[in-house]
């Protein structure tokens, strides 16, 4: 049975006042955030440059004592504490690809996120400390070069970061993708359950927010800007399927993303939705099934009920990465680092250029299939995660500069 709130948010006047109010607070939370770390940072004249973090990095690692030990493809071996959920990033594979890889999945050892964000902290030291043995054990038999975590202060322990580097002097690296909404978050024992808490200890934090690099070094890190990637394995056209889907948005229907979808439909837009949240729909087996059937498959960067407040997406890659129907997302500047907008995928700043760009795409299918193609070439060339591995690993000093895929 359906809940009050629920039901309210169902009408369309009440969910936009609904969304309207969330968004302001967003905003209100983020920009209070924003103006303090940038009033540090002026103040102690901290500026993130790739050559910075490369040198702080290195002055890091010889301070406690660690010495590369120089690799080649193949022979990296990485523990990744990677929870290998339904919406996780296809981050496993090409890790795989560097060498040996051992993998701590939290959600195999019978603990889910739920669990960790609601408790008071002792059920993640007790599993970050189950993490730790199996460190060891793997160490053991195979010296481990570097850590790979993606998660954040609900899943992470400090004393598992710290222990590693202190008794070991093994490399740390941390991913977050949602550095923006997420950075405090909840106390969740001695620790928030965002990035802030962790922030100081890797020895690469890893973000895709060229603006919460700010962020990290007011707290003593050391941040790295990069997007994630794709896995070509799974992201590739799929062969002999009919375009029979003008557009589709393939994602969750929360937060600003009905209104999106309401203002196209309104305007007599054939969008067809895929994911939790939408009427009628739940999420896919084959998103790149639908990827490859869609003439325009449609991105949104906005946050939660922020339509504008930005964030580079997976979505980003892996749609771009398939090559399937062109790619349309909201301007990111960030975004418009590693992708030629107008060539390899295309952007609009509003709902009416959304609306005349979907039209215009739709009349000029050769136009789009040149951007999808152009798109799908530069992932292939740079942006699958193995691409951001060697990245961290050439600045770890675990692999040369000369190091190619």
């Amino acid at each position: 049975m359906r809940s009050i709130k629920e039901f309210l948010l169902n009408i369309p006047i009440a969910g936009e006042a609904w969304g309207q109010l969330r968004s302001r607070q967003l905003h209100k939370d983020y920009e209070k955030r924003r103006e303090r770390y940038h009033e540090l940072a002026a103040g102690r004249g901290l500026k993130y440059t790739l050559y910075k973090t490369t040198e702080l990095a290195k002055d890091r690692l010889y301070k406690r004592g660690y010495v590369p030990r120089e690799k080649k493809l193949g022979e990296i071996h990485t523990f990744a504490f990677i929870p290998r959920h339904p919406l996780s990033p296809s981050l496993i594979p090409d890790l795989h690809d560097l060498g040996p890889t051992t993998v701590f999945d939290y959600l195999e050892k019978g603990v889910s996120w739920g669990q960790l964000s609601n408790d008071d902290g002792r059920l993640r030291l007790q599993m970050n400390n189950v993490a730790l043995d199996e460190f060891r054990k793997a160490n053991a038999t195979n010296p481990i070069d570097w850590v790979m975590i993606y998660g954040n202060g609900a899943e992470v322990d400090r004393n598992f970061i710290e222990t590693i580097q202190s008794e070991f002097g093994v490399p740390v690296v941390v991913l977050c993708l949602d550095d923006k909404q997420s950075w405090e978050g909840k106390k969740i024992g001695n620790q928030y359950s965002g990035q802030v808490s962790l922030a100081a200890l890797p020895d690469l934090s890893w973000t895709s927010s060229l603006l919460t690099c700010e962020w990290y070094l007011c707290e003593g890190g050391i941040p790295i800007h990069m997007p994630q990637g794709f896995d070509y394995r799974v992201f590739y056209p799929r062969g002999n399927v009919l375009k029979d889907i003008e557009v589709s948005f393939v994602g969750g229907g929360y937060g600003f993303r009905k209104s999106v979808i309401g203002y196209l439909r309104k305007h007599k837009m054939n969008v067809q939705t895929f994911g939790y949240g939408w009427s009628g729909n739940s999420w896919i087996k084959d998103q790149v099934e639908i990827f490859s059937r869609s003439r325009i498959n449609l991105g949104m960067s906005g946050i939660g009920y922020s339509e504008w407040l930005s964030n580079i997406k997976g979505r980003d890659f892996e749609i771009t990465g398939t090559g399937g129907g062109v790619y349309l997302t909201s301007f990111n500047p960030d975004l418009a680092k590693f992708f030629e907008v107008g060539k390899e995928i295309i952007c609009y700043r509003s709902r009416d250029e959304l609306l005349e760009l979907i039209r215009y795409y739709l009349q000029h299918d050769d136009e789009a299939r040149q951007i999808s193609k152009l798109g799908r070439i530069r992932c292939l060339r740079e942006h699958r995660f193995i691409h951001r591995y060697l990245c961290l690993l050439r600045i770890l000093g675990i692999v040369s500069n000369e190091q190619k895929t």
